[in-house]
């Protein structure tokens, strides 16, 4: 038997996900000879009626596409022109970290994009799965605009970005890498800005700080692995617990040094979230975490570790519900197929081929 590399491994997934009855899902990958007038994505598969976009705005600004619909970013060597989002859509890459992982994607291939934009007539739009990197430019990052919209599952390399007065934005299960940038969010700069209403930043991997002054209404499970010896975590939330602060001697903020509603931590020092609460100190934060690991991986915890508030792990790998919690490399919540094989000969019944998937949680 001999491996395949099939470009549409994503739309068979795509076709075994269960979506809405009147969702339509849309393939886009930017080798595709999209042009809009003559071609359509004929060289992988594409058709007038159903193209394969080589970009996503040429996906946003097709007049079939409507909010509610699914576009499935598929991987690339090549990054992905901006996107500007102006319908309410679900954007879906294949993950990240796909070569150190099992079990993640025929083809290792992640979907890089460096600038999304969830501009007007976004609002309720989610992206997962997508490779946030720096492509050299300053303005390179996400923007959140508009309300209620969900960055689940992403690498991150840039900041994200929050809009003046918006209320809704739930930032959970992503990888926040030390690549560019100090901060996990940013301001427009704007001297009237007023700080967005109702974020949440659950089960995160976080490399870098989360210093902001608003409000951040949950922060639950997440791993904080920024500088050392620098602030860390600088914020007032109403619900802070199950997170790990790794960094040695980084100092925190919490609604302004209260340590207000901060419960079930663990740090590496007693000054930073305290001993009581069910606050605990692991002075040597290596005999916490796995001893080895992927990229991700390695933020797992050892066994026996303290319990969370709900009885599961700490940090951004616990959590009751599993779909909620970090999922390696970021993979969609829909069936992913990891091995496409076929002996390349034809038989009376077609060409026999053989898939390997499982289902993401």
């Amino acid at each position: 038997m001999r491996k395949t590399k099939l470009f549409f491994a994503l739309t068979v997934v795509a076709a075994l996900a269960v979506e809405k009855a009147d969702a339509k899902i849309w393939r886009v990958n930017n080798k595709s000879n999209y042009n809009g007038t003559s071609l359509f994505g004929d060289n992988l598969g594409g058709t007038g009626s159903f193209p394969v976009f080589k970009e996503v705005n040429n996906a946003v600004t097709w007049s079939a596409v409507v909010n509610g619909d699914t576009l499935h970013l598929e991987g690339s060597t090549t990054i992905y022109a901006q996107a500007v989002i102006t319908k309410k859509l679900v954007i879906i890459g294949p993950g990240y970290f796909l070569t150190e992982n099992p079990k993640t994607s025929n083809n290792v291939l992640d979907a890089k994009i460096a600038q999304v934009l969830f501009n007007a007539g976004s609002s309720g739009s989610q992206l997962l799965g997508i490779n946030n990197v720096s492509a050299g430019n300053t303005g390179d990052r996400i923007y959140v605009n508009v309300n209620d919209v969900i960055i689940k599952r992403c690498r991150i390399e840039n900041e994200i970005q929050l809009e003046t007065a918006i209320d809704g934005v739930t930032i959970v299960q992503n990888f926040f890498t030390t690549a560019t940038g100090a901060n996990a969010l940013r301001t427009t700069g704007n001297s009237f800005y007023v700080y967005p209403s109702n974020v949440v930043f659950n089960n995160n991997i976080c490399q870098r700080t989360l210093i902001w002054a608003g409000s951040i209404i949950q922060c639950n499970n997440n791993v904080f692995d920024g500088p050392a010896n620098a602030l860390n975590l600088q914020f007032s939330t109403s619900e802070f617990k199950n997170n790990i602060l790794k960094p040695v001697n980084a100092s925190t903020s919490i609604n302004g040094g209260s340590n207000l509603n901060v419960t079930y931590n663990t740090g590496s020092t007693a000054a930073q979230f305290g001993t009581t609460n069910n606050n605990v100190v692991v002075a040597d934060m290596t005999t916490l975490f796995v001893t080895t690991g992927t990229s991700d991986g390695k933020y797992q915890l050892k066994p026996g570790s303290a319990l969370g508030s709900d009885g599961t792990e700490r940090g951004a790998f616990g959590g009751a519900v599993a779909s909620s919690s970090y999922t390696l490399s970021g993979l969609a919540p829909i069936p992913v197929i990891y091995t496409i094989t076929t002996s390349g000969v034809a038989g009376a019944s077609g060409l026999p081929v053989t898939i390997e998937a499982r289902t993401i949680k």
